[in-house]
């Protein structure tokens, strides 16, 4: 009798988990065809803003495509970039790997105070000689220009102090980089050593928490660190500081799904006044801030400086000076630049990522007198358009393809200022005072000082 009992009490626990699993597949299958059909209906997006960079989008089949592999791994590519809700799970997935233990995430070390810090790529070496090669050549082909070379080094080299210890992939040592770099230059080209200003300031917040790029902060004492080369005598000592936002979100917090961290955003003016206008290659309106109010607003608010990133953006002043600088750079450059303006008649800057015209016509028709090459050490490593871009010196030119690397941004900054001035084609336009921060006294709805 009790043996029945037993089996029948078995027989039941058999029929439930069979119910149990039944229930589990049909809502597993359900959700399978949830997801393919909000797959289908979800519209595919051009632009992460999350991640701030361009989505793959659906590949065209065709057979020579299949046969060579490249259809199946675009159509991964882009069925990963485009997969439903995919923010979520990327978040999801980091914090099932925390309570794990992991301090890893999609390339991003979750470091020491909650700093997020990008693992250190592997050089490009070939690609690394040949963009030297082609520096080389091109400073000696200027003999009477200065140029210089500014590589700062990442968040990865200088604070290494922050990193995770246990359960780490190993980090590239850029210092010996950076030396390959240095040994292989001609004396033609003046490196600026920003390395120790740097590492002494570490812990002074110079890169961002949640972005790859140094903050304004680190920016100035990498303009200390090159007065002196790039023959700055007597450099602007007393700056206004203004706090544009306390809700920047960088691209490290997308791309590892680690949402804890803010950052501000601070911009410098000198207290002496400098007048200058600014236009770039997506909008050749001349305005008088290198400041963009509006990249408060999205995502991406990095983009406060410049706009983001131009193929070209001329910037003029009101210094009668026959100093002229032609920058060749990356969005490291873009927070830099800002405390160049007190010494420099004329700037241009070229990002060789999206410029695909003649250098040596920017140099013939500014009269460049002092050339910059200015980039963070990991995408220089990295770079494959430096050596493209300069080519067009011993030549006739170039041309390329644009590539996919990256929308390049086209916002521009607020109009202000109220002095009427002539360009040299007689048009009329206003300046505006730089240390009135692109026309506003408070910017944001903070005062100067950020409260």
């Amino acid at each position: 009798m009790d043996q029945d009992k037993k089996s029948a009490q078995r027989q039941a626990i058999i029929r439930r988990c069979k119910r149990s699993n039944r229930t589990i597949g049909i809502l597993f299958a359900l959700l399978i065809v949830i997801m393919a059909l909000a797959g289908i209906i979800q519209k595919d997006k051009d632009f992460s803003e999350e991640e701030n960079r361009v989505l793959a989008q659906k590949p065209a089949f065709s057979i020579e495509g299949l046969r060579s592999k490249d259809y199946m791994e675009d159509l991964e590519a882009y069925t990963t970039d485009q997969f439903v809700l995919r923010d979520f799970w990327v978040n999801l997935k980091m914090n099932c790997d925390r309570l794990l233990g992991k301090r890893v995430f999609n390339n991003v070390f979750l470091g020491k105070d909650d700093y997020l810090i990008q693992n250190l790529s592997e050089p490009n070496a070939e690609q690394v000689d040949a963009n030297l090669s082609m520096i080389n050549a091109f400073a000696k082909s200027y003999p009477d220009i200065r140029v210089s070379m500014m590589l700062v080094p990442n968040a990865a080299y200088i604070m290494k102090d922050y990193l995770p210890y246990k359960g780490t992939p190993p980090v590239r040592d850029q210092g010996k980089d950076l030396d390959n770099v240095k040994e292989k230059l001609d004396d033609a080209v003046r490196f600026i050593d920003t390395e120790n200003i740097l590492r002494e300031h570490r812990e002074e917040g110079i890169y961002y928490k949640t972005d790859h790029h140094w903050t304004t902060l680190g920016a100035k004492y990498g303009f200390d660190a090159a007065c002196d080369t790039l023959g700055i005598a007597e450099p602007v000592k007393d700056y206004k500081m203004l706090m544009v936002t306390r809700d920047f979100s960088g691209t490290l917090s997308s791309s590892s799904g680690y949402q804890k961290s803010k950052d501000s955003i601070d911009i410098y003016a000198p207290e002496q006044e400098v007048n200058y206008l600014v236009s770039d290659s997506d909008n050749a309106e001349k305005r008088a801030t290198v400041y963009d109010q509006r990249a408060l607003d999205q995502k991406d608010k990095y983009q406060v400086f410049f706009g983001g990133n131009h193929a070209m953006v001329d910037i003029s002043t009101d210094l009668e000076s026959d100093r002229n600088l032609l920058i060749f750079k990356d969005s490291y450059a873009n927070c830099f630049v800002p405390f160049l303006l007190p010494y420099y008649h004329k700037i241009v800057m070229v990002d060789p990522r999206y410029y695909y015209d003649s250098v040596k016509s920017i140099i013939t028709t500014n009269a460049i007198s002092d050339i910059l090459f200015l980039y963070n050490t990991d995408t220089f490593l990295t770079d494959n358009s430096i050596a493209d871009v300069l080519e067009d010196q011993f030549g006739d030119g170039i041309s390329r393809a644009a590539d996919t690397k990256g929308d390049v941004s086209s916002d521009n900054g607020p109009e202000g200022g109220n002095d009427q001035n002539a360009d040299e084609n007689g048009d009329s336009y206003s300046y505006n005072s730089y240390d009135s921060y692109g026309g506003y006294d408070t910017y944001n709805g903070y005062d100067a000082y950020g409260y």
